[in-house]
C-alpha cells in the first residue's frame, strides 16, 4: 500500500513532461534562401513582453529598403531593361525642345527634331563622357558638350569635333551620341528603355489607353509646370502599400496619400468635387491622376538616386488653355505643399523602419517590434514588391549562368587606333593649354 502511495513515480513522469516541453518548444524561424543565393536566419520573433509568436518566413530580405547591393541589382535588372514613363509631348512644342533625367543612375535626355519626332539619347559626350543637355529643360537644335566643344543635333549626330576633324579616319558618323529605344503612345505619353539591344519587353500601353478614355483627349492637354522634389527614403518604401487596378497597374501609397489630402485642402476652389474616376499606375513608379469634373490631371514619377534616395516629380497638365486661370497656379501651389508634406512622413517612417531593422538585427538581439514585422507582412501582400522581387531573381539567374554581372544598358564605344591617336592629340592639346593659356580651347 505504501509503494501505491509513493510521490516517486509522480515526480519523474512531470520532470520527463517538462523536459519533453522544453525540447519541443519552437526556437525561431528561419527562411530557406534569401536574395542573390544567399541565406540568412531570420531572428526568433517575439513580442515586448516575451510572448513568443510565430510567424511566416519572408521572402524578402531585412535589408530590402536600404541595401546598396539590391539597388545596383535593381538597376540592371529593373530600370536598365523596362519601359519607363518619362514626359508628355505636350512637354515639347518646338524643335530643340529638350528635357534631361537621372534615373537610378542613368543620366537621360529626350529632344523634339525638326522632324518632328522625339528621340532619347544618354546624356553623355562620346568623348570624355560628359554632360550634353546641361539643364533640366531647355531648348537648342545644337547640343554641345562643354568640355572640349563637340557638339550634337536633334539626331544626336555629331555635327562638330574641334582637333579631330583633320585626323585621318576619324570618322563623326560612329561618334553620335548612344541613342535610347523610345516610344510615344497616341495619347503623347512617353517611354524609353535602356536596353542596348532590342528590348526584351513589349510595352503596355493598355492602362494610358484605358486613362484617356475614363478622362478625355489626354494628347491635347497643356503642360502647366512640375517640380521634382528630393526624400531620404528607399523608392520601393512609397509602393509598399498598393490597389491593384489591373495586372500592370499598381497604386504607389505616396500618389494616394498626396491625391486624397489634395482634394481635401482644395475643395473649396473647386465648387466642392471630388475625384471618383480611377486612377492609371504603370510598374515600376509612375502613376497618372485625374482632378475629376476638373480641366486638370497629373503624374508622379518616382526616380531613384541611391538605396535611400528618391526624386519624386509631379507635372500638372490640363485639357484646355488655362491663361489667365488661377485656379492653375493654386492646384500646382497646393500639389507642391502636399507632395512636401508627403515626403517628410515617408523620410521619418522610412528612417524609422531603418532603425528598428537594424536594432533587431544586432548581434545576439532576437527580438523584432510589431512596426518590423507589419512592414514585412505589407511586403509580402504587395504585388509590386513581388513584381520587383521576381525580376531580381530572374536578372540574378541569368548572371549566376553567365557568371559575371550582366548590365543591359551598357553601351560600349568603338575604339579603334585611329580614334586612340585623336584622343592623345587631344590630351597633348589639353596640356599645352594648361602650360599656355593662350593656346586653351
Amino acid at each position: 500500500m505504501e509503494a501505491l502511495t509513493s510521490p516517486t513515480p509522480i515526480l519523474v513522469a512531470l520532470l520527463t513532461a517538462i523536459v519533453f516541453l522544453c525540447r519541443a518548444w519552437p526556437r525561431g524561424i528561419h527562411p530557406k534562401t534569401l536574395l542573390i543565393g544567399q541565406s540568412e536566419q531570420f531572428p526568433q520573433v517575439t513580442e515586448a513582453h516575451d510572448t513568443q509568436v510565430v510567424s511566416k518566413e519572408s521572402d524578402f530580405p531585412e535589408n530590402w529598403l536600404n541595401s546598396s547591393d539590391i539597388f545596383q541589382l535593381e538597376r540592371r535588372a529593373v530600370f536598365g531593361k523596362s519601359w519607363l514613363y518619362l514626359s508628355h509631348r505636350s512637354q515639347f512644342t518646338k524643335p530643340g525642345d529638350y528635357q534631361s533625367f537621372e534615373v537610378a543612375g542613368f543620366p537621360i535626355f529626350l529632344i523634339l527634331g525638326k522632324d518632328g519626332e522625339i528621340r532619347a539619347f544618354h546624356n553623355v559626350c562620346r568623348h570624355r563622357a560628359y554632360t550634353v543637355a546641361n539643364k533640366e529643360r531647355g531648348s537648342s537644335t545644337v547640343l554641345g558638350c562643354r568640355y572640349h566643344g563637340w557638339s550634337y543635333n536633334t539626331k544626336g549626330e555629331l555635327t562638330k569635333a574641334p582637333h579631330f576633324e583633320n585626323i585621318l579616319g576619324f570618322d563623326k558618323l560612329q561618334n553620335g551620341l548612344f541613342a535610347i529605344h523610345v516610344q510615344q503612345s497616341t495619347d503623347g505619353f512617353i517611354f524609353v528603355n535602356l536596353e542596348a539591344d532590342a528590348p526584351g519587353e513589349l510595352l503596355e500601353t493598355d492602362c494610358p489607353t484605358d486613362f484617356v478614355k475614363c478622362n478625355g483627349p489626354i494628347a491635347q492637354s497643356r503642360w502647366i509646370g512640375g517640380k521634382a522634389i528630393e526624400g531620404a527614403f528607399n523608392w520601393k518604401m512609397a509602393v509598399i502599400s498598393e490597389k491593384q487596378f489591373s495586372t500592370t497597374a499598381i497604386l504607389p501609397e505616396l500618389a494616394r496619400l498626396v491625391r486624397s489630402s489634395i482634394l481635401a485642402r482644395i475643395k473649396h476652389y473647386l465648387n466642392g468635387k471630388t475625384a471618383g474616376n480611377p486612377d492609371v499606375l504603370i510598374f515600376p513608379n509612375v502613376s497618372f491622376h485625374i482632378i475629376k469634373d476638373t480641366r486638370y490631371w497629373y503624374s508622379l514619377t518616382f526616380h531613384p538616386a541611391s538605396e535611400r534616395k528618391t526624386l519624386v516629380r509631379y507635372d500638372l497638365y490640363c485639357f484646355q488653355n488655362t491663361d489667365g486661370d488661377v485656379s492653375s497656379q493654386l492646384i500646382s501651389d497646393k500639389l507642391i505643399e502636399m507632395i512636401t508634406q508627403q515626403v517628410t512622413e515617408l523620410e521619418n517612417k522610412y528612417q524609422l523602419q531603418v532603425r528598428r531593422a537594424a536594432d533587431s538585427s544586432q548581434e545576439g538581439v532576437t527580438a523584432t517590434t510589431t512596426e518590423v514585422r507589419d512592414c514585412r507582412s505589407s511586403l509580402g501582400n504587395s504585388n509590386l514588391q513581388k513584381m520587383i522581387l521576381e525580376k531580381l531573381k530572374r536578372h540574378s539567374k541569368l548572371e549566376k549562368l553567365q557568371g559575371m554581372e550582366v548590365h543591359p544598358a551598357m553601351r560600349q564605344p568603338r575604339v579603334t587606333p585611329k580614334s586612340q591617336q585623336a584622343d592623345r592629340l587631344c590630351r597633348e592639346l589639353e596640356c599645352r593649354g594648361r602650360k599656355f593659356p593662350s593656346l586653351a580651347w
